[in-house]
């Protein structure tokens, strides 16, 4: 009688994987991914800001998140105080990101571009206020712009929150 054994077909079967494994990660670029990496990587640098902002407590001294932008990433840096507490990029892989305080509605393609360099301040409570130390009284609305389009908004109390903000 001719034919495979159990351990030639188990092999075979090995191999293919391997080969398919391999060949879906060619296939799949990082591009399409783009938006979501850039807004998670700001989202937990604002919500380790918020942690740090509420560690000091301090009703004199705010914290603040600095973006900036270069032509191929943003440049976070979180200041305490005159000081610098961390500071990273994120790579921009053709992404663009727009924003808006009053628009809740509309596409994230209909929103203006930021201008940067862009602040978000936070009081000693964790609060997003103004430089002025101004309790903001709306949510501050991202759109990352890439292939597909992500948000991220910024509350009045300083969480910050994947997904569309409520008017």
């Amino acid at each position: 009688m001719k034919g495979f054994t159990l351990i030639e077909l188990i092999i075979v079967i090995i191999l293919i994987s391997i080969l398919a494994g391999l060949g879906i990660g060619l296939l799949s670029g990082t591009d399409g991914f783009a938006p979501r990496v850039a807004m998670d990587q700001l989202l937990n640098s604002l919500r380790l800001s918020q942690r740090l902002a509420l560690l000091k407590q301090s009703s004199s001294e705010l914290l603040d998140v600095t973006l900036s932008q270069t032509s191929d990433s943003w440049n976070v840096s979180v200041n305490f105080d005159g000081a610098e507490l961390n500071s990273f990029d994120i790579d921009r892989n053709r992404v663009s990101m727009s924003g808006s305080t009053s628009d809740f509605a509309s596409s994230c393609d209909a929103l203006p571009l930021i201008t940067f360099p862009v602040t978000f301040y936070l009081d000693g409570y964790g609060n997003h206020v103004s430089a002025a130390r101004v309790q903001q009284n709306t949510n501050q609305r991202l759109c990352f712009i890439g292939d597909d389009s992500v948000e991220l908004c910024i509350g009045p109390s300083g969480y910050a929150y994947a997904g569309a903000c409520e008017p």
